[in-house]
């Protein structure tokens, strides 16, 4: 998928210049939604038509940036097709279940960019420190 796409979702529309590749059509439309109800997690409509319509893609924009001042490098969102290598199947049980967090995506050195429930933002989880860092900017805006 490439060129500027808008969702929309309800009345409201979502701008999004930004291109996409390796975007794996979802084997179950309704494998997002639910998955997210069975692990009774609520996130923004806007974040889960981005997840929806561009599972297990790479966005063309790359950089993450936290309020600690590094730069990241987004690699790519976690998919819901369990026959793909990076999903979210393996990854919110093993590292997350029991936290705020919910994956969304990693970066290019292993990290997790996560949803965070309980302040309703975006950070970076560094699985080497086992720390988050608040992230300021994003590849995608939702």
């Amino acid at each position: 998928m490439s060129g500027a796409v808008v969702l929309r979702i309800g009345e409201e529309s979502l701008n999004m210049n930004q291109n996409w590749k390796y975007v794996k059509p979802l084997e179950n439309p309704a494998a997002v939604s639910r998955y997210l109800s069975v692990q009774k997690v609520t996130l923004p409509d806007t974040l889960v038509a981005i997840i929806e319509n561009f599972n297990g893609g790479r966005p063309s924009s790359k950089v993450i940036v936290t309020s600690n001042h590094k730069e990241y490098v987004f690699k790519s969102l976690l998919s819901y097709n369990a026959s793909d290598k990076e999903t979210i199947y393996s990854v919110y049980p093993d590292v997350f279940r029991g936290t705020s967090l919910y994956p969304i995506g990693s970066d290019a050195a292993g990290n997790f960019v996560c949803y965070d429930l309980s302040n309703n933002h975006m950070v970076l989880y560094n699985h080497e420190t086992d720390k988050t860092e608040d992230i300021v900017r994003m590849p995608f805006d939702f």
